[in-house]
C-alpha cells in the first residue's frame, strides 16, 4: 500500500483567496482613480479636438469669404461710382459692356428722332440741342447726312418741316475700338418733307450708327454716337 506524501498542496482543493490588506486596498483604489481619470482626460481630448476641427473650419471659411470680399473691393467687377454735388453717379469700364442691346439701340433710335425732326423757325436750336448724343466725328457725320441729302437745304431755304419715322435697328457687329465697347446698328428710316404749300415724297434711308460707351460723367446717358452714315434704301 502507497502512503500519500506529506508536505505537498492538493490541486484539486481551491486556494483561499487572500483579503487587500488596507495598504494594498489603497493602492488598488489610486490604480483605479487614475484609471479613471485617464478615460475621461481621453474623453476630453476627443471632444477638445472635435471643437478645434469646427473652428478651424469656420476659421477657414471666415477667412475665405473676408478675402473673397477684399478682392471684390479692389477689383470690381462692373462699375464705380461718383459724386458729384451730392449726385451718385455709376461709373462703368468703357471697354466693358454696360448696357443692354436694347438700350443700345434704344438710344440710337432716340438719337435719330431727335436729329431728324426740325421746323424751319427752330432748325438750329434743334440741331444744337442733339450734339451732346454724338461725337465730334460722329456730328460732323450727321451734319453732312443732312446736307448731301438736300434735306438742310429744303428745311431752311424751302420753309418746311421734317419728321422722321424710325423702324427697330438691327445690331450688326459690336467689339472694342480703340479701348472703348461699341455697336453699329442700322435702322431703316423714313424721312418727310412738308411745306406750308406742298409737301415732298417721304425717302427711305438706311441710317447706321456707330454707338460708344462714354463717361457719364462727361454725357449723363453714358452713350454717344462716333459715326453715322446714311443711304438711300431705294
Amino acid at each position: 500500500m502507497n502512503t500519500p506524501a506529506t508536505g505537498g498542496t492538493d490541486s484539486s482543493v481551491p486556494q483561499t483567496t487572500r483579503s487587500l490588506s488596507a495598504q494594498e486596498q489603497q493602492v488598488y483604489d489610486e490604480a483605479i482613480r487614475l484609471q479613471n481619470e485617464q478615460a475621461l482626460g481621453a474623453t476630453f481630448a476627443r471632444k477638445l479636438l472635435t471643437s478645434n476641427l469646427i473652428l478651424g473650419t469656420a476659421f477657414l471659411l471666415t477667412t475665405s469669404l473676408s478675402g473673397v470680399t477684399l478682392w471684390k473691393v479692389y477689383h470690381p467687377d462692373n462699375h464705380y461710382f461718383a459724386t458729384e454735388s451730392g449726385r451718385v453717379t455709376p461709373i462703368y469700364p468703357l471697354n466693358k459692356p454696360a448696357w443692354s442691346m436694347e438700350d443700345i439701340a434704344g438710344f440710337g433710335a432716340d438719337t435719330i428722332q431727335r436729329a431728324f425732326t426740325m421746323d424751319f423757325v427752330h432748325y438750329r436750336q434743334q440741331m444744337t440741342s442733339v450734339m451732346t448724343r454724338f461725337t465730334n466725328q460722329g456730328y460732323a457725320d450727321y451734319y453732312k447726312a443732312l446736307t448731301s441729302s438736300n434735306v438742310l437745304k429744303m428745311v431752311r431755304d424751302q420753309r418746311m418741316n421734317l419728321s422722321t419715322t424710325v423702324s427697330p435697328g438691327v445690331v450688326h457687329s459690336q467689339g472694342i475700338i480703340n479701348g472703348i465697347y461699341t455697336v453699329r446698328v442700322q435702322y431703316p428710316v423714313s424721312l418727310k418733307l412738308d411745306g406750308q404749300e406742298r409737301s415732298l415724297p417721304a425717302a427711305n434711308y438706311i441710317i447706321e450708327l456707330t454707338i460708344q460707351q462714354t463717361d457719364p460723367r462727361e454725357k449723363p446717358l453714358g452713350l454717344e454716337v462716333r459715326q453715322t452714315i446714311m443711304t438711300s434704301s431705294h
